[in-house]
């Protein structure tokens, strides 16, 4: 995981840069604030929190909220922008600083297909989550993501078989490729239950088609 943290401590300037501009990121921030319009002083924890947009929203709408990030650069962006929130560098793949139980909203943006271990942050989760307690986390959509834009339309190159690719939009980062059923079957295993999944339309159905999901969402909870 270290090297995948030193790839994103030098990403992290010019990948907040790029996300406050990027009608992508506005679309996904429009579908978190349709699930999470106010809170009344639930414990929130932004896995995997980079620079802390959303930590901070938490914290705006009524939340008791703390961002935590593997990327020390990520954490230092997050502090100077949003002072007022509360922010922690912790490699989110290994056990967390957090009592079991601690949480009742683990919210995980566009993370874990930048990671490769993902069942221990699932076990994690769960762990740290209180009975009944929300996990809420979204992906850029694996059944779109190897392919090219053609026509308006998407020539799908590859999706079952599992993969690593580098990206080089802020800087090189690794993106870990699995297929759906390996996220809903990975955190079933973890014991917990899905309540919802979205596969919302982004694209402007002119230059790229809006039929095809960009990001896939998924909200679970733990058992009473």
């Amino acid at each position: 995981m270290n090297s995948i943290i030193d790839q994103w401590n030098k990403a992290a300037k010019t990948y907040s840069e790029k996300q406050e501009k990027s009608a992508f990121s506005l679309s996904n921030k429009r579908i978190v604030e349709t699930r999470f319009p106010r809170l009344n002083g639930e414990k929130v924890l932004d896995l995997g929190c980079g620079y802390g947009c959303y930590t901070d929203y938490f914290r705006c709408i009524g939340g008791d909220a703390v961002g935590v990030d593997g990327a020390p650069a990520m954490i230092g962006i997050a502090r100077e922008r949003y002072p007022e929130s509360s922010f922690i560098v912790a490699d989110i793949t290994c056990p967390l600083p957090f009592e079991s139980g601690s949480f009742d909203i683990v919210f995980c943006n566009q993370v874990l297909m930048d990671i490769e271990e993902v069942r221990s942050v699932f076990e994690e989760c769960k762990r740290i989550l209180k009975p009944e307690g929300i996990l809420y986390y979204s992906i850029v959509h694996p059944a779109f993501y190897n392919g090219e834009w053609k026509d308006g339309g998407k020539l799908i190159t590859s999706y079952i078989t599992p993969g690593v690719r580098s990206n080089d939009f802020w800087g090189e980062t690794k993106h870990f490729h699995r297929p759906l059923s390996y996220y809903l079957n990975t955190a079933s295993e973890a014991g917990l239950i899905l309540v919802h999944a979205q596969e919302p339309s982004v694209y402007d159905g002119e230059g790229k088609n809006g039929d095809i999901p960009l990001f896939f969402f998924a909200e679970y909870k733990t058992k009473k």
